[in-house]
């Protein structure tokens, strides 16, 4: 379902305030890491960034719209990780391959900082299916592009199909391990390589048997 009033209002272009605007969302993190999303609101965020209430909504309407671009903001990093991790998979093993792209999808969930751990709740608590479907469409695309990196691995797969799965795959299995605890953040790793390795090798084996 689409909700406008998730949106930002509008985008900084001058430099004062692009200077406010990052001090606004650096408030909201900082808040979010104290005080979790129970002290997250709109008027303490605007007095920890030195801004105006007022200004604050002149970019943002409530506190959902900032825990949106956040998300937004999370997601674009964890793409960049995932891409770096599908590079570094070239010229391994499947296995190891596999490996590198669950770490890179886990790794922004290992800062340290409670953060990440609280927006990815937060992503699978907001009525925002339409970009949660984005993003794991987003994903896909990623997927499909960083396989051309993993060469002999990945050459009896049906690679459009696999790239839709893999992602829709880590995403279940992480949503299932929410706490991301250290342990639970390795346990989920460990199921994720695992899942994604026996369809893979599922895929593979179909494939050659089909003379594929």
């Amino acid at each position: 379902m689409s909700l406008p009033s998730f949106k930002p209002r509008k985008v900084p272009t001058q430099s004062r305030a692009k200077v406010t605007h990052g001090a606004i969302l650096q408030a909201a993190t900082q808040l979010l890491a104290t005080a979790g999303i129970g002290g997250f609101n709109t008027n303490a965020i605007a007095e920890r960034a030195g801004a105006s209430i007022g200004t604050l909504y002149q970019y943002f309407p409530n506190k959902q719209a900032l825990l949106l671009h956040l998300i937004h903001r999370q997601k674009q990093q964890m793409f960049i990780n995932i891409a770096n991790a599908m590079r570094r998979g070239r010229g391994e093993s499947l296995d190891a391959a596999v490996q590198q792209l669950v770490r890179g999808r886990t790794q922004h969930l290992r800062e340290g900082s409670p953060v990440p751990s609280l927006l990815s709740h937060q992503e699978a608590c907001l009525p925002i299916h339409d970009l949660r479907v984005g993003y794991l469409a987003a994903g896909s695309q990623l997927f499909l592009a960083g396989l051309r990196h993993w060469g002999a691995p990945a050459q009896h797969f049906d690679a459009a199909r696999v790239a839709k799965t893999v992602p829709a795959m880590i995403h279940g299995i992480m949503a299932a391990w929410q706490s991301h605890t250290p342990d639970d953040l390795d346990g989920a790793e460990q199921e994720a390589v695992q899942a994604v390795l026996g369809y893979l090798q599922w895929q593979t084996g179909a494939r050659v048997s089909c003379g594929a």
